[in-house]
């Protein structure tokens, strides 16, 4: 099993409209990637930041989702919002 974090560092001008449809598009993942086990978001209103956390059953896996279409409108959409993003991956 593999684990995948990321958490982004909003931009200040982001709206809680803009990080909203965000988690939204993020989580219609699920179902969409056969290779996406699991997938959760959360947001800290009080440091300004997103994390995702979503579970692959290998690093193979895990390649597939990050090049599949869906996944790349997402990332198309999310990289104007972030100023920094940090990610974890580690098999469990």
């Amino acid at each position: 099993m593999v684990k995948h974090i990321v958490i982004w560092k909003m931009k200040e001008d982001v709206s809680d409209e803009q990080k909203l449809e965000m988690k939204l598009r993020l989580t219609a993942l699920n179902g969409k990637v056969p290779e996406l086990l699991a997938i959760d978001i959360g947001t800290d209103p009080d440091n300004g930041t997103m994390s995702l956390y979503s579970e692959f059953n290998s690093v193979d896996d895990l390649a597939v989702y990050q090049a599949h279409p869906d996944h790349q409108k997402v990332v198309e959409f999310v990289k104007p919002l972030v100023a920094a993003r940090s990610v974890c991956d580690y098999s469990a």
